[in-house]
């Protein structure tokens, strides 16, 4: 074999074996290919939906990963956040007497957040797991 050849064969394998390995982790690896595009963003209304004693001034909405946070005016919260972004009902820092774990939800242009002061929501979502799995 002449070495032109030989070159040849080593460039198309070497652009072979680099496309397959580009090739594999696009589809094994789900996270890789998700990275490749722009995460788009939109706007969240969120409604709330006080099931306290407390008036609703007491709570606002936390984007935790974005660092962002929003007061309810007429029980509604407006934030423009990534479409993959979660959100969750804190207290407003003019409350400090009274605290609230609220769990994050997954955004979406629309959604109702309930504050319910009778059970944690971080109890709920345990017990709610346990019966799913272990059912009644």
């Amino acid at each position: 074999m002449n070495t032109a050849i030989k070159i040849y064969l080593a460039v198309f394998g070497g652009v072979l074996t680099l496309t397959l390995i580009l090739g594999v982790y696009y589809v094994l690896i789900p996270s890789f290919s998700e990275n490749l595009e722009p995460v788009k963003i939109i706007d969240v209304e969120i409604h709330l939906k006080n099931q306290c004693s407390v008036t609703d001034a007491t709570f606002i909405v936390e984007a935790p990963q974005q660092r962002k946070r929003s007061k309810f005016s007429e029980g509604v919260a407006v934030m423009r956040l990534p479409e993959n972004a979660k959100v969750k009902l804190g207290v407003n820092s003019a409350f400090p007497d009274f605290t609230y774990d609220g769990t994050p939800e997954i955004v979406s242009p629309n959604m109702v957040l309930v504050a319910d002061c009778g059970v944690s929501p971080r109890l709920k979502s345990i017990f709610g797991a346990m019966k799913d799995q272990f059912g009644e």
